[in-house]
């Protein structure tokens, strides 16, 4: 058979605390009601025996051979409110209460001697070192005692009496007293119920109202801050997830924003990508139409007394177009991605140093005058095959646009957590409307050199591409007599 799901009514937070504190303290005063009624009596005369106890144990530690000795068991009879019977060793009555001539006959015509009077034991406890606690009444009248019996020093024994209607007053004045302070602390807390339920109500509500707020993402209004510390940290907590909420919506716009711009960065990417190719066919074709253009020339025998000049151009043309191509491959092999830097130690000056070596022929052509002003104690951590392919197109770049007083200078300053490497040649300035785009391919600044160098626009997106790779920074500033290329290098 299946359970049916019961709906139950539902109401505000203020009805269900105040009925179910108000349940609470009835059910709390019932039980209260319920262990008073049962257990009062019993919790008194639990009382009366610790005074018992107490007075017993001062009244073991007098000195019964001074005199003083009675007026200070009259003054333990007073502040307890007990009478005392004490017996010396051959069981002689030696001190009775003889202000309560109820229980005590001492007279003149007994010899002066007390006697107790005669009394009923109407029930008896025993403890295991030999006191007891007797309940007695008196044979000729209705009072009854609790008495408590011991023995004490030299075999002397005491009892003493409590009179058991002092007990039970006590019990019904106490009983009384709790009854009217349960019903005023009753009154109390139904006063309060209404003052604590709107402390938490209003809170809650508060929150409600924000929690509704960030559902429909509006993350202007927070919770207040509260007295009460659970509630003041749920509206932190609220607070806080309001805040977060918002800055992830913030974020998502910002991740929007940022696609846009990579779709639009992959457009011009795209655009840069056909306007590379269109760049690549035309470089690729002036080199063809000249080689075809000289190869149908020597078929239909134009200019038969040059033809070995035709081969000559034929074949330095097909040199340029294998350079190109060659240039090509390695520019698609470093920006694809395939590539891993492999970083080592090395000596700055001392690789510098090897490049413009093996560079020597060139810079004589050139008539270069090359200054190297490097610490030798600079120590790099970075790929050396790329760090020499940067420097000598740097260095290729120096040796085409040399002019004036035909300088090249290599320096290298600490930058803190890397060396700036900078190649500087004497010459022209670079225009302020050509210096951003000098990264792109087949960039050429300078249009009046010709195709004849065999430069075709690469050297420096080279560049930029391995900087990148070892992500570390480059750039190109015009200076005073010239111009100013640097690359930076990991320290080790």
């Amino acid at each position: 058979m299946k359970k049916k799901n019961i709906n139950l009514p539902k109401g505000d937070f203020k009805s269900a605390f105040s009925l179910t504190t108000a349940l609470t303290v009835i059910f709390l005063v019932l039980l209260f009601t319920v262990v008073q009624i049962e257990f009062m009596d019993d919790v008194f005369l639990l009382a009366t025996k610790l005074n018992i106890a107490d007075v017993t144990s001062r009244i073991q530690k007098l000195d019964f051979s001074d005199d003083a000795y009675k007026g200070k068991l009259s003054d333990y009879e007073a502040e307890f409110n007990v009478y005392l019977e004490i017996y010396s060793p051959r069981d002689v009555l030696i001190y009775t209460s003889q202000s309560n001539d109820t229980i005590y006959q001492g007279s003149s015509e007994n010899g002066g001697e007390l006697k107790p009077r005669i009394m009923k034991i109407l029930s008896r406890t025993e403890n295991e070192d030999g006191s007891y606690y007797e309940i007695r009444r008196e044979m000729y009248a209705s009072a009854e005692y609790l008495v408590y019996g011991c023995f004490f020093g030299d075999d002397m024994a005491m009892e003493v009496y409590y009179s058991v209607d002092v007990i039970i007053e006590n019990a019904e004045t106490a009983s009384i007293a709790l009854a009217v302070l349960t019903f005023l602390v009753v009154v109390v807390i139904f006063s309060f119920i209404t003052f604590i339920s709107n402390m938490f109500s209003l809170p809650l509500r508060q929150i409600k109202n924000t929690t509704k707020n960030m559902a429909e993402l509006d993350f202007s209004e927070k919770c207040q801050n509260y007295r009460i510390k659970d509630i003041d940290e749920l509206s932190a907590s609220i607070n806080t997830l309001s805040d977060k909420l918002s800055k992830t919506l913030d974020a998502l716009k910002d991740e929007n924003r940022k696609l846009e711009y990579d779709i639009q960065a992959e457009k011009k990417q795209d655009k840069a990508r056909r306007s590379f190719i269109a760049n690549v066919s035309h470089e690729l074709k002036t080199p063809i139409a000249i080689i075809q253009g000289y190869a149908e020339g020597m078929k239909l025998g134009i200019g038969c007394d040059s033809t070995e000049e035709f081969c000559d151009i034929i074949i330095d043309e097909s040199q340029k177009m294998n350079n190109l191509i060659m240039r090509l491959m390695e520019y698609m092999h470093f920006s694809s991605g395939a590539y891993k830097a492999n970083r080592s130690v090395f000596n700055i000056r001392e690789l510098i140093s090897e490049i413009l070596e093996g560079r020597a022929i060139s810079l004589k052509e050139k008539n270069a005058a090359v200054i190297i002003e490097i610490d030798p104690s600079f120590v790099g951590f970075s790929d050396t095959i790329l760090v020499e392919n940067i420097f000598n197109n740097y260095l290729s770049n120096a040796l085409s646009h040399l002019d004036f007083e035909r300088v090249i200078r290599v320096t290298a300053k600490d930058m803190g957590g890397s060396y700036r490497v900078s190649v500087f040649n004497s010459g022209k300035h670079i225009p302020g409307t050509d210096i951003e785009n000098i990264w792109q391919g087949f960039y050429r600044a300078d249009k009046s050199h010709s195709r004849a160098e065999g430069r075709f626009g690469l050297g420096l997106s080279f560049v930029a591409t391995m900087q990148d790779i070892m992500n570390e920074k480059y750039g190109c500033e015009n200076v005073a007599g010239g111009v100013n290329f640097w690359f930076d290098i990991m320290k080790n």
